[in-house]
């Protein structure tokens, strides 16, 4: 019972002088502080405009394809399948 006594208070002393900021995470020294990364720049209002455009274009096309889904009654775990190949066509 001394051992385990003794082998607890040291385990507590060494946990105490053991620098607890170890264990945090230390800023990266080439992390940006602030701001945008330089490789990351705005779009200009064209190429904006025509992702806006693809991505409408996708949403419209996946809806065709629930639609689809819905009216064959296909089963609701095949239907993401189903709704996947046809994505692809």
């Amino acid at each position: 019972m001394k051992h385990l006594a003794i082998l607890i208070a040291i385990s507590l002393a060494a946990a105490s002088i053991a620098p607890i900021t170890g264990f945090a995470q230390s800023p990266s020294p080439t992390a940006p502080v602030t701001g945008m990364k330089k490789d990351r720049t705005t779009a200009d209002p064209a190429t904006r405009k025509a992702m806006r455009e693809k991505a409408l274009a996708t949403r419209q096309k996946r809806a065709d394809c629930r639609k689809q889904a819905r009216e064959q009654k296909i089963s609701l775990f095949k239907r993401r399948g189903f709704v996947r190949d046809c994505m692809a066509r």
